[in-house]
């Protein structure tokens, strides 16, 4: 049992979905342990952990389901280096770097169908280091989406599904998983809030008392680059403020910027910024997959009316000695040392782009049990819709945007008065109109509302 103290938060929390478990002998664990590089599953001395709430940490994964996260986690890591390699041309230090977060994340915490990527309930995931797509592709050829592996050898190629950063389905792309375009730093981080502020507003709008249809949660992973930009601040002030407590963001905190390391540019604490903004804030390990697990599933049960923000200590490229933990480690320098790093974390020698029939079993477990989730829940959109008709043709037009034509909208509009007026205090009029043929239109101003009227 891992005992962390917390000032402050629920003890001893389990999560509600079934873990998928795994056939992995001991010998199995302990070669997943040696092939994982640097620490396996325990904390390198280097990393306290350090949050704001009071948090017994039993040891919430089994040996067997720690065993296929980990050796998930190095196989994405091969799935990145390959795919960089053959592009000459990518980042590798965030997948590397991250990939126990994303076996986390995708092959335990997240709540998702792969074969529903649209699916209007799913856990959102954005990649705000959008830089680092190869640690979003990876995962989501894992977890099952329909990305195919060819596709990841295809890697920042013209028409391929895997751009060099993650687009949001559109006529050039349609890769299944991207919730949301990313790249410059710090957006992605906003992106999160408006989703987290989205479904807030669906709960409210949606949820009755007899059935709940909205409940999800939004992850945001970004970088250093992130949190040195305005917009990711503003946004965080506004999460807190909103009460945001469906939003976690996952900082990967691999103390490296592009040019040099970390500290010639910040110095900052981070973690009490955060908490001034009025986060819940964890300060953790992020190579130790039993406390990310126990982190993210403490941060998705505590709604408290906090966003959480998770400081994740990770060593970037890890697991390619020549490159990791320098700045050397962000692009593609590595990529002379493909081969020996797989064959250090495990990986058989000379098979590029491997996924071994365990990891691909147990994702495939994964895969059962998240659609037994969706499937549970269908029962309960079909009984809400029953109950609820106009709500549920609300959602629908707002879902599949069905909005009436603008020339038969400006029919409904009444004729405004030959009287002289502001174009503003006209505008706020026809809004008031729009809002009425158009349940979930929204707009709003920056403090000034009284005088633009918007």
């Amino acid at each position: 049992i891992t005992i962390i103290t917390i000032p402050g938060s629920t003890q001893n929390q389990e999560t509600s979905r079934t873990k998928p478990k795994m056939k992995f002998s001991a010998i199995a664990l302990i070669g997943a342990v040696v092939a994982s590089g640097v620490h396996g599953f325990t904390a390198p001395a280097k990393f306290g952990v350090r949050q704001n709430m009071e948090l017994q940490m039993a040891s919430a994964i089994d040996a067997d389901t720690k065993t296929a996260l980990a050796t998930a986690a190095n196989e994405a890591r091969g799935l990145a280096m390959d795919s960089i390699a053959a592009a000459h041309s990518g980042h590798m230090g965030l997948p590397l770097g991250a990939a126990e977060i994303g076996a986390v994340l995708y092959g335990s915490q997240m709540n998702y169908h792969a074969a529903d990527p649209t699916w209007v309930n799913r856990d959102r995931f954005i990649l705000s280091a959008g830089h680092g797509s190869m640690f979003l592709y990876s995962w989501l050829n894992l977890a099952g989406f329909d990305l195919p592996i060819d596709e990841l050898k295809n890697f920042r190629q013209h028409h391929s599904m895997t751009p060099g950063h993650p687009e949001f389905p559109s006529s050039e792309h349609n890769t299944p998983g991207i919730e949301c375009t990313t790249g410059p730093l710090g957006q992605g981080v906003a992106n999160a809030v408006g989703f987290a502020a989205s479904e807030k507003m669906a709960e409210a709008v949606y949820n009755t008392e007899d059935h709940k249809i909205f409940d999800h949660h939004v992850f945001a992973l970004a970088g250093d680059g992130c949190f040195q930009e305005g917009v990711s601040a503003e946004a965080a002030a506004f999460a807190a403020h909103e009460k945001l407590d469906n939003l976690v963001i996952l900082y990967d905190a691999n103390e490296v910027t592009l040019d040099k390391m970390a500290e010639y540019t910040q110095s900052e604490d981070i973690i009490k910024r955060y908490e001034a903004y009025g986060w819940d804030t964890y300060d953790i390990d992020g190579h130790d997959l039993e406390v990310v697990e126990q982190t993210i599933a403490d941060a998705k049960a505590n709604n408290n009316g906090k966003p959480k923000f998770i400081k994740c200590n990770t060593i970037i490229g890890k697991g390619m000695e020549e490159t990791e933990g320098t700045n050397a480690a962000h692009g593609e320098a590595g990529v002379p040392y493909v081969d020996k790093a797989k064959k250090n974390i495990g990986l058989p020698d000379g098979e590029k782009w491997f996924v071994s029939e365990g990891t691909r079993d147990y994702f495939q477990q994964v895969q059962d049990n998240n659609k037994a989730d969706y499937d549970e829940w269908q029962k309960t959109f079909a009984a809400w819709s029953e109950a609820n008709p106009e709500l549920a043709k609300q959602l629908d037009d707002a879902v599949n945007d069905n909005v009436m034509p603008a020339a038969d909208m400006i029919a409904e509009i009444p004729q405004m008065g030959t009287d002289a007026e502001a174009t503003r205090v006209s505008g706020n009029k026809i809004i008031q109109h729009i809002a009425d043929l158009v349940p979930n239109y929204i707009s709003g101003s920056a403090d000034l509302h009284g005088s633009c009227r918007n």
